[in-house]
């Protein structure tokens, strides 16, 4: 796969705390951004990068030179401000593929490429949010775009993540200026022509163009991110108030789902509502010690459990802890220094989700279950086996 980086902002509004450098370069944890981008890419397998480079672009080229992480480096160069739509157009001579990503280099949101180019078609990628001002809203019907709103305060709706799909030729049937926007310009103008589908992703997005969401990048990046799994269900087999070592049996392909996200630098925590403790079916030592069994098999398969938040209670109990309250959630994340928004949580319950998603958790996944599933106000993907991820 192959990208264009739009790397050419001038950072105006970064100019109070990041100067001499282009926005994309702004320093995030003695790294600049852009290498954050360029790393997501390496994980999908693209093998070249554009970077559509203008303002102060020596300091990109000599910091990047033509390879990163055995990803190819071109840049196409701008000796004038061209707008997204003509940078994008002057890039689109050094792709060599049919489709090619288009991706803002001041913006941080992570997407399943590869799921996003099976769409086969014009696609950007959504970001679903909750009162905003900062983004015009995204109009969506049926997957596709409907027509963008101006900037005004919204209660909750898809924004543009600045993340596009296009073919290669996707600007030869129009007649275009040599200077325009891609969005105001071509996508407006053209959108009944285009079929334009939109790509929802709940994963971590953010844009640094303001001096608070720089801030708070690193912030978010200095932290952990962490892989929540519910037990009963997603660990092992649920046969109901398991907690016998001899009716504890593990979920095929668990060690190797755990291992793949620890290579993506995330830690493991379980979070399990165990009521059996409180409805007398086995003790807390019985627990306790069907814990220590599963934890030295997750060892045995080079697996480091971070912790284990458990909640004793019955339902009825009215606790803080027992999912769908997020007690368990909230705990993990303060004692391990976890950014939640960077962090995934997967249940077999709804209730699972609810937890994480109150503490604050966006990208959620449920595994199928003999639960029943009911209507909630947020989004979560249905994992029908742990190779989907």
């Amino acid at each position: 796969m192959e990208a264009i980086i739009l790397a050419g902002g001038f950072g105006t509004r970064l100019q109070s705390v990041v100067k001499d450098v282009p926005k994309p370069m702004a320093d995030v944890l003695n790294r600049p951004f852009l290498t954050y981008i360029l790393d997501e890419l390496v994980e999908y397998n693209f093998n070249k990068v554009i970077l559509a480079v203008g303002y102060k672009k020596e300091v990109i080229m000599d910091y990047f030179g033509d390879n990163y992480k055995g990803m190819q480096i071109l840049y196409s160069t701008e000796d004038e401000p061209l707008g997204t739509g003509g940078c994008i157009k002057k890039a689109m001579d050094l792709v060599s593929d049919d489709n090619v990503f288009i991706i803002n280099g001041d913006t941080l949101f992570k997407v399943d490429y590869a799921k996003m180019k099976e769409l086969n078609s014009i696609a950007i990628a959504c970001k679903y949010m909750t009162n905003f001002d900062r983004y015009g809203e995204v109009i969506i019907n049926n997957g596709i775009i409907e027509r963008f709103m101006e900037k005004k305060q919204v209660e909750a709706g898809y924004i543009n993540g600045g993340i596009y799909y296009l073919p290669k030729n996707v600007f030869s049937k129009y007649s275009l200026p040599k200077k325009f926007s891609l969005e105001k310009d071509f996508f407006e103008v053209y959108m009944d022509k285009l079929n334009i589908r939109a790509f929802l992703s709940n994963d971590y997005f953010i844009d640094i163009g303001i001096p608070e969401d720089y801030d708070k990048i690193q912030k978010d990046l200095s932290k952990k991110k962490a892989l929540f799994l519910d037990r009963d269900g997603v660990i092992n087999i649920d046969f109901g108030h398991v907690y016998k070592k001899e009716e504890f049996k593990f979920v095929p392909g668990i060690f190797d789902f755990c291992k793949n996200y620890i290579k993506k630098g995330y830690i493991i925590v379980i979070v399990t509502n165990q009521a059996g403790i409180a409805k007398g079916l086995y003790s807390k030592n019985d627990f306790l010690s069907l814990n220590s069994y599963m934890l030295d098999e997750f060892l045995k398969n080079g697996i480091k459990i971070a912790n284990v938040y458990y909640c004793p209670h019955k339902p009825e109990d009215n606790c803080e802890c027992r999912k769908p309250k997020p007690g368990l959630f909230l705990k993990a994340i303060n004692d391990l220094n976890i950014c939640p928004e960077l962090s995934i949580a997967i249940g077999d319950k709804i209730t699972d989700l609810e937890a994480a998603h109150a503490a604050g958790i966006k990208k959620l996944f449920l595994v199928p279950s003999r639960y029943e599933l009911k209507d909630v106000d947020f989004t979560y993907e249905i994992l029908d086996t742990l190779g989907d991820k």
